[in-house]
């Protein structure tokens, strides 16, 4: 039976789920400048991450990651590299998206707003231990750590998904009200310097 599996795992994940990260940070950024769109972009790239860290975790890899020193360091690295690029990103561009839409440049495709996405997920050291250790504590007896992964994931996506959506349509009716062109310049600033904090974090951080 998969049902305390999944209980297990709902449990576990939903102050993951509800605390502020990378997807919350991009959903937020492009859903106040391009709308619902460009926040599927987002939860679908993070749902790719997710899959992609189960097939890690189902195949090896995020075990031989984490017992290996210098590989965990550098994913660590590569990861923080990233939170801290995307964050100054976000700030230097958060003078133009105070700008009217008719001035202001293009948004990234969509498919390079998935690519952000997957990337933030990917790199992210803290994602591959929670599919390393929550499949394991659940695997019993005969069980598949690999069906374990996947169940996992496809809790995760579902929980995550939904969280990204609420905030959506939150974001989508906020920018009908208020003033779309002070709101953006905020949100730019705030996520492009909690994005920095979260690499600095990341870096610094103990294995």
């Amino acid at each position: 039976m998969l049902w305390p599996m999944i209980i297990t795992f709902v449990v576990a994940l939903i102050p993951i789920v509800v605390t502020p990260g990378t997807s919350a940070i991009l959903t937020t950024q492009y859903v106040t400048l391009g709308g619902r769109r460009h926040g599927a972009a987002v939860m679908a790239g993070t749902t790719t991450g997710h899959f992609l860290h189960a097939s890690f975790a189902a195949v090896g890899l995020s075990t031989l990651v984490m017992a290996s020193a210098t590989a965990f360091a550098l994913v660590r690295y590569v990861g923080a590299a990233y939170l801290i690029g995307l964050g100054v990103y976000l700030l230097v561009t958060s003078r133009s998206t105070a700008m009217d839409k008719s001035v202001r440049g293009p948004l990234p495709a969509l498919h390079k707003i998935y690519g952000q996405a997957v990337a933030g997920n990917v790199f992210n050291p803290k994602a591959a231990l929670v599919y390393l250790t929550l499949p394991a504590q659940v695997v019993h007896g005969g069980q598949s750590i690999f069906v374990a992964a996947f169940v996992l994931a496809t809790v995760h996506s579902i929980m995550m998904t939904s969280w990204l959506a609420m905030w959506t349509q939150i974001l989508s009716s906020a920018t009908k009200r208020l003033s779309i062109r002070r709101m953006t310049r905020g949100i730019s600033r705030a996520g492009g310097l909690l994005l920095i904090a979260l690499g600095v974090r990341t870096a610094v951080a103990s294995h």
